[in-house]
């Protein structure tokens, strides 16, 4: 793109409008509501393996993970314009909510860790037969899910009947495009276990690493543009001050 007119007509064509950031952007500084624009295109919606609804569930969904919600907002009317329909939109958001509660499992390795609790979670026969049930059914399971067995067979069982009626059990959207949503927000989320766990899982329902790769360009994209899209406000200000001077 050479001119920010030629950028506002691209955004208009494609997105309907011109984005609020790169509108008050172009009014400060050019040269980066031009790098803004650029970014967009190189890592969100210039991304040519996902399909182009896809791509805007995932950024719906990192958004939601990580703020703000206007920018959730962008992305949900993006997903409607390229044909998401409600049921799928509400499996992205099932799929973003299950990706955050496993990240929070994360804090297990403290707890069970502690030198004052960790002779109290020794496990119970419970423990142990829920352990023997998932490496039957399951195969491997990601090590988390065996210290909250421990911990507590209840809350693993809770954990596990709330991972297949969020992400397994999905009404419309493809399991592998549900992996690809939990897996983005796992990557916004830096849980790396939880990357590995849904990872595997995208490439076992036939992911590849050109989806990988847009997959990461996305999160990528959304988790950092929260800084300008939580900037509004002080971009407008910014803009009044550049236009009276």
């Amino acid at each position: 793109m050479s001119s920010i007119e030629e950028i506002k007509k691209f955004a208009e064509k494609t997105l309907g409008e011109v984005p609020k950031v790169i509108d008050l952007l172009s009014n400060i500084d050019e040269k980066t509501a031009i790098e803004q624009f650029n970014e967009n295109v190189n890592l969100y919606l210039g991304r040519s393996v996902l399909p182009k609804k896809i791509s805007s569930l995932i950024a719906m969904s990192v958004a939601l993970a990580n703020g703000p919600k206007e920018s959730a907002i962008i992305h949900f009317n993006l997903s409607k314009k390229f044909g998401a329909d409600n049921i799928e939109i509400l499996d992205a958001i099932k799929a973003t909510k299950m990706a955050i509660m496993s990240s929070l499992l994360d804090s297990l390795d403290i707890i069970t860790n502690n030198q004052l609790l960790a002779k109290k979670i020794q496990g119970s026969e419970e423990s142990y037969e829920l352990i023997d049930e998932l490496k039957k059914n399951v195969g491997t399971i990601p090590e988390r899910i065996i210290k909250l067995a421990k911990l507590s067979p209840e809350l693993a069982k809770e954990h596990l009947r709330e991972r297949n009626e969020l992400l397994i059990n999905s009404s419309r959207l493809d399991k592998k495009y549900m992996f690809a949503i939990a897996l983005a927000v796992s990557i916004s989320l830096r849980d790396k276990e939880c990357v590995k766990t849904y990872l595997d899982m995208f490439v076992k329902y036939g992911g590849n690493l050109d989806e990988i790769i847009d997959i990461l360009s996305i999160a990528r994209f959304i988790s950092g543009n929260r800084a300008f899209v939580n900037s509004i406000d002080i971009l407008s200000k910014l803009a009044n001050i550049q236009g009276t001077q």
